[in-house]
């Protein structure tokens, strides 16, 4: 599965070529720190796109990080709560996990799709606080998108909106809402609390935002027509 397309992956390349120019230039002129920025944007261009996934505890992030990737094993999805640490899901030729710190291992996947994205799976928002630091520093800032997970049921969690306006206020990244777990609620509760997403988002300083309502086990059942990925992948 390709989320994506061609022509980005061709931009990019031309902006690496035009990236290695200016480099080139700023030897000539003897420019250091240029020079050390240009190599920090090239080295960032190289590495995969990074998706930043937030959501209160059972709210369906793994089932849905699965399900947009289409890798049903790629996340554990857990009958209880998780612990509270920060997994960045990554590609590699053999499975294998990483201990970077109390708070974050690194999982490598020989996932093909892993070679464009780079998957982080935070805790739930409600056992966050003790070490957002570690989110806040590590990844927000460098995030290509910030993918909030509500449970459809309930999108009006306090401590999910409260990281919202957290991350929102210090670092102003691209972010989407998602409203999993489509299938587990009434199409008429559901267009309500879809409408109340995005009012509240509004009220939050978001003019235009972008919500989406999925269900990761219709997607997994080869429903997808309905299952809602098709309107989140042709966005992102």
């Amino acid at each position: 599965m390709k989320i994506i397309d061609l022509k980005l992956q061709e931009q990019k390349g031309e902006l690496k070529r035009v990236i290695q120019r200016l480099q080139q230039f700023t030897h000539r002129i003897a420019h250091a720190e240029s020079g050390k920025i240009l190599a920090d944007l090239r080295d960032r261009i190289e590495e995969p796109y990074m998706f930043v996934i937030v959501g209160e505890v059972k709210a369906g992030k793994s089932s849905f990080i699965n399900a947009l990737l289409g890798e049903p094993n790629l996340c554990a999805v857990a009958p209880s709560p998780m612990t509270d640490t920060i997994q960045q899901i990554m590609y590699g030729e053999t499975p294998r996990t990483e201990e970077v710190s109390p708070y974050l291992k690194r999982v490598y996947q020989p996932n093909t799709i892993l070679r464009d994205i780079a998957i982080v799976d935070t805790p739930g928002t409600n056992t966050i606080v003790a070490h957002h630091q570690e989110i806040t520093e590590r990844f927000i800032p460098y995030s290509d998108l910030i993918v909030f997970v509500f449970e459809a049921k309930n999108p009006y969690r306090q401590s999910s909106w409260e990281f919202f306006d957290y991350i929102n206020t210090e670092w102003h990244r691209k972010i989407i809402f998602v409203l999993q777990q489509k299938d587990l609620i009434q199409e008429s509760d559901l267009s309500i609390n879809f409408s109340g997403v995005v009012e509240h988002a509004r009220k939050k300083g978001i003019e235009d935002p972008k919500v989406f309502a999925v269900s990761a086990k219709l997607e997994m059942d080869d429903y997808h027509d309905i299952s809602g990925f098709k309107d989140v992948r042709n966005y992102i």
